[in-house]
């Protein structure tokens, strides 16, 4: 009986951390060729002049920001 217990108890644990931290916030993002596309808004980062542009998704409404 406490074996089942105990496998219950894991499965519980396992959903509760996966609801409140979210299973596809593991997961990489569509790439440039899936449904986000380069916005013109591009930032640059006055102390290494780094340019970053923004991508956006039209299904989800997301914003992205990858190297430019």
């Amino acid at each position: 009986m406490s074996v089942v217990l105990v496998v219950i108890l894991a499965v519980v644990v396992v959903g509760v951390a996966v609801a409140l931290f979210g299973w596809d916030r593991y997961h990489r993002r569509d790439s440039a060729a899936g449904p986000y596309k380069p916005t013109d808004e591009v930032f640059v980062d006055p102390a290494t002049g780094q340019r970053t542009r923004v991508w956006y998704s039209e299904r989800t409404g997301e914003r992205d920001y990858r190297p430019d």
